[in-house]
């Protein structure tokens, strides 16, 4: 059974609980779906403005619940879905910079950029965005991704029938294709993940063993990993620490750097940016990098609440 069969059968419902379960966070993509619907329409199977209307409906129903958790639970809530993620290591960078960068605008096209759109709500509203603006930019962005994907199925429909029926003639070896990529594709974003958090485990220090090792080292140079938006929302800083960005980064950094002993933070979830970071100047020939431990709660035993 292809996805014009389906959606003979179901209809609206499917593609209404089809685009619930993407924007609610589950690995379904449903701009598939969304082209057949736009491809059904052409034909008369369904009407589009009841197919882009009921995909619209679906996005609000599941942004609202973002916001709403994102201005609860707020960075908690980031740390939750990052230990989830396939990209740690850029799970909330990417988005924190978009947004820091273009502001809530992001929110309008945010739908179309893998690994930011489960994200981008929550950030945006943990960052204090106002639910006006929120609904403006959500309901223009929910608007633009259903009805684009919709508008080519029904500009595409002869195409996309040609296509749906020679995949049905190809019959179960397209999916073992298909199946085979995406196992590819896991295996190197879990092999990825997996080199982080072993670089992590080796060269992580914990807030009472940065104190000791300050200590004995007084010239140790601490350097601050998180992003703008991070450091906007809190703005505590370690004593002498230094704020790196961009991948040129180490000109930032003085001139007797690799004679000392280098620690990187952030706030992000598992230390990703810090773990990034530490492995950059590892790379880059720096011997003596150590990761900081505990994000937040880690400035927070430092220095104190905010």
């Amino acid at each position: 059974m292809n996805l014009t069969q389906l959606l003979l059968e179901w209809g609206l419902p499917l593609v209404f609980a089809a685009v619930l379960a993407e924007q609610g966070g589950l690995p379904l993509p449903a701009a598939p779906l969304l082209i057949c619907a736009g491809a059904a329409s052409a034909s008369g199977t369904l009407r589009i403005e009841q197919a882009v209307l009921t995909a619209l409906a679906a996005c609000l129903l599941t942004d609202h619940a973002w916001y709403f958790t994102g201005r609860r639970y707020g960075r908690r809530l980031l740390a939750g879905l990052c230990r989830i993620s396939l990209s740690p290591d850029n799970c909330v960078r990417r988005t924190d910079n978009l947004i820091a960068r273009r502001g809530p605008a992001v929110l309008v096209v945010a739908k179309f950029i893998p690994g930011v759109s489960a994200l981008a709500i929550p950030t945006a509203a943990s960052s204090g965005l106002a639910y006006l603006r929120f609904l403006l930019f959500t309901g223009a962005g929910g608007l633009l991704w259903c009805g684009t994907y919709i508008a080519a199925g029904y500009a595409f429909s002869h195409q996309v029938n040609d296509l749906l029926q020679a995949l049905d003639w190809f019959g179960g070896w397209a999916f073992v294709v298909l199946a085979a990529c995406l196992t590819l594709y896991l295996a190197w974003k879990l092999l990825h993940r997996w080199r982080l958090r072993r670089l992590y485990r080796l060269v992580r220090i914990a807030p009472h063993e940065l104190v000791a090792l300050r200590a004995e080292e007084p010239d140790l140079l601490i350097l601050d990993a998180r992003s703008p938006l991070a450091r906007a929302e809190d703005q505590r800083q370690l004593p002498g620490a230094v704020w790196v960005e961009g991948e040129a980064f180490h000109q930032q950094l003085p001139e007797d750097a690799r004679a000392r002993t280098l620690v990187t933070f952030c706030t992000c979830p598992n230390e990703a940016s810090a773990a990034i970071l530490a492995k950059k100047l590892l790379d880059l020939g720096y011997t003596r990098v150590r990761v900081l431990t505990g994000g937040a709660d880690a400035i927070t035993q430092l220095l104190g609440p905010a």
